[in-house]
C-alpha cells in the first residue's frame, strides 16, 4: 500500500500521526482530521517530486550558466544597468520626498504635548498654540 492511499485510509488522526512520524512531521491533532490529511497528502508528493526533478536541476544550472555568458553581449538587460536605473529613480523620489519637509512657513506648537502643525488662523487663536 502506497503512502498516500495509507493517508487517504486512515480514519483517525492517531493513524495520521505515525503517517507523519515516518515523513519527519509532527501533526497539529488541533486541526481537523481533512485538514491534517490534506498537509500529509502535499508532504507526500513533495519528498516524492525532487528525487524525479535531480536531473533536470543539472541541466537548468548549464543553461543559466549559457545566459549568464549571453547576458554580457545583451546591454539593455544587464543588472548593472538595472541597479544603476533603481538608483536613479530612488534619487529622484527621495528628493520629492524632502520636498514637503522643507517647505517654509508659520508652524505652531501645541505647549501641552508638543505636536507641530501649520498655520492657520484658527489653530492661532487658541491659547494652548505658540508660533515656533
Amino acid at each position: 500500500m502506497s503512502l498516500s492511499e495509507r493517508i487517504e485510509n486512515a480514519e483517525n488522526k492517531d493513524e495520521l500521526e505515525k503517517i507523519g512520524k515516518e515523513l519527519g512531521v509532527d501533526v497539529d491533532k488541533r486541526k481537523g482530521l481533512e485538514t491534517i490529511r490534506v498537509d500529509l497528502q502535499s508532504l507526500a508528493e513533495d519528498q516524492a517530486e525532487p528525487q524525479s526533478e535531480e536531473p533536470v536541476q543539472e541541466g537548468t544550472e548549464a543553461s543559466k550558466e549559457d545566459e549568464v555568458e549571453g547576458a554580457d553581449t545583451s546591454q539593455g538587460d544587464t543588472p548593472a544597468s538595472q541597479i544603476a536605473a533603481t538608483d536613479d529613480a530612488e534619487q529622484a523620489s527621495g528628493q520629492d520626498e524632502s520636498a514637503p519637509a522643507q517647505r517654509k512657513g508659520r508652524l505652531l506648537r501645541h505647549r501641552g504635548n508638543g505636536r507641530v502643525f501649520t498655520y492657520s488662523a484658527a489653530l492661532a487663536a487658541k491659547r494652548e498654540m505658540e508660533e515656533v
